[in-house]
């Protein structure tokens, strides 16, 4: 089988012998000759309103560095597990659930975080395991398919104060938009990629890698733009090579006089490797847990501190103009369908129609409204997703979202449920009609596996009619 493998590239073997003459060895024969390491996090709010932990499903033993996350023994199937697909966890590389160490150092109050490269959403979704209650998160993603992708992932995490956005960064800069911290997970060369996508290495060039140093920097000015001082700016990469990693450290440093923060001292054994000049951290194949990654946090000065002024944004201001919000009131939708009380705080959201789809009727919380106000002030910035989806204007009548059930905030209580069994919920996941029972009430209802909702269905006596998202359908059901 290793004959079938390309072989790494020798530009990339004589890079490693020179940034990395102690690993060297290691980390190639680890990327010719191991396997990778699959790893998966759960989505804490969720297993603990549930009372699941579905890695217990897999053999595995814990990340040390991420206390949600855990290492499996194998790869399962996972579109074959029902619970993947209820946002019950996130199959995630285990050296980027490093970013977890930086709980300590985020603050406790409520603070608004930008992931700038955010899909497919792994590093959203593990942000929102550590950010405190009614912190606000954008994730934005500059390529329209991949942005799709990270829209899914994030709806089904079903964190409420969440934006998805699909845009470049400078246009995100060419706005007042500022955030209290940004994680910039930049494109890089996929060196990281070469064990678990042995493909990478035909595309790898010292070409692109200097390419991807150029358009790194560019995403860097743009990031550093809407970091507000004080803030805390996260770079990381899944590549070895300094020019896409340590050089773009020295160039913060000495252009915007950032400040590094070294509050990290990892135990010996998480064995990783410390970057050139002591900063940032290198997670190599053979060494650490993971396919490979790099990471590095810091401060912007505070006003006063002699920081470098950014360059001025490449973007092209467009006009701004409002996006027209719904006129529909509290009392149109039906309030039991989602934890939003009469009195509650969080009526002090609001009632907005999706300005990708104007069918889709979506609640955003008080805590994320000046947010979504300010960027969707601009026409400039294309928001796919943003708060709760609640529900659907078809004619007169305003149905439930079939996107409802994977927020936190939907009230199951309110809908009769349907029990699944394993085979059933495939089945349901894949858009089949189900056989009804005589016993079930008309109109929607929620279908569940071991108690955790999987989607709407609508029981209209002879059969259940299935509401079942068709874009997030499992294609091939189990042999």
């Amino acid at each position: 089988m290793e004959d079938l493998i390309p072989p790494l590239p020798c530009d990339f073997v004589h890079q490693i012998e020179q940034d990395f003459p102690q690993e060297v060895a290691t980390l190639l024969s680890a990327l010719d000759h191991t396997e990778p390491v699959v790893s998966l996090r759960l989505n804490i709010r969720k297993c603990a309103r549930y009372k699941a932990s579905p890695s217990l499903a897999y053999p595995s033993t814990p990340i040390p560095w991420c206390q949600e996350g855990y290492r499996l023994e194998g790869r399962p199937f996972f579109a074959h597990d029902p619970l993947w697909h209820a946002g019950m966890y996130y199959v995630q590389e285990a050296a980027s659930m490093a970013l977890a160490q930086l709980a300590p150092l985020i603050p406790k109050r409520p603070i608004e975080v930008l992931d700038l490269c955010a899909a497919p959403g792994g590093k959203s979704t593990l942000l929102l395991n550590i950010l405190s209650e009614n912190s606000t998160l954008v994730a934005n993603e500059p390529i329209p398919k991949r942005a799709q992708i990270l829209r899914e992932n994030l709806m089904k995490w079903g964190y409420p104060n969440t934006i998805v956005t699909n845009n470049y960064p400078d246009q995100l800069a060419a706005t007042a938009a500022k955030f209290d911290m940004i994680v910039v997970d930049a494109p890089c060369s996929g060196e990281g990629l070469f064990r678990k996508t042995p493909e990478a290495r035909l595309e790898w060039s010292l070409q692109s890698v200097n390419e991807c140093a150029l358009r790194q920097r560019e995403i860097l000015d743009a990031a550093w733009t809407m970091l507000r001082p004080g803030g805390m700016l996260v770079y990381c990469t899944c590549t070895f090579n300094r020019h896409e990693d340590e050089e773009q450290v020295e160039y913060l440093l000495r252009e915007y006089n950032a400040s590094l923060i070294a509050a990290i001292t990892p135990p010996e054994e998480w064995h990783w490797i410390e970057g050139k000049g002591g900063v940032g951290w290198h997670f190599l194949p053979g060494m650490t847990m993971g396919e490979g990654f790099y990471f590095v946090a810091f401060y912007k000065p505070q006003e006063g501190d002699n920081s470098s002024s950014p360059p001025p944004s490449k973007a092209v201001k467009k006009k701004a103009g409002r996006r027209e919000t719904s006129g529909i009131s509290f009392s149109d939708i039906d309030r039991r369908w989602f934890l939003c009380e009469e009195g509650d705080e969080r009526e002090a959201g609001k009632f907005v129609t999706s300005p990708i789809a104007p069918e889709l009727i979506q609640w955003i919380p008080p805590q994320l409204l000046p947010k979504y106000q300010e960027l969707a002030s601009s026409q400039a910035i294309r928001i796919l997703s943003a708060g709760v989806s609640v529900g659907e204007s078809k004619g007169k009548e305003i149905v439930p979202s079939p996107l409802l059930p994977y927020s936190q905030l939907c009230n199951i209580s309110a809908f009769p449920t349907i029990a699944l069994e394993r085979e059933q919920a495939l089945a349901y996941l894949a858009g089949e009609t189900l056989a009804s029972h005589p016993s079930t009430p008309k109109g929607f209802c929620l279908v569940c596996y071991e108690g955790i909702p999987l989607g709407f269905v609508k029981n209209i006596g002879s059969r259940y009619n299935n509401l079942y998202p068709k874009p997030y359908r499992l294609r091939n059901l189990p042999q």
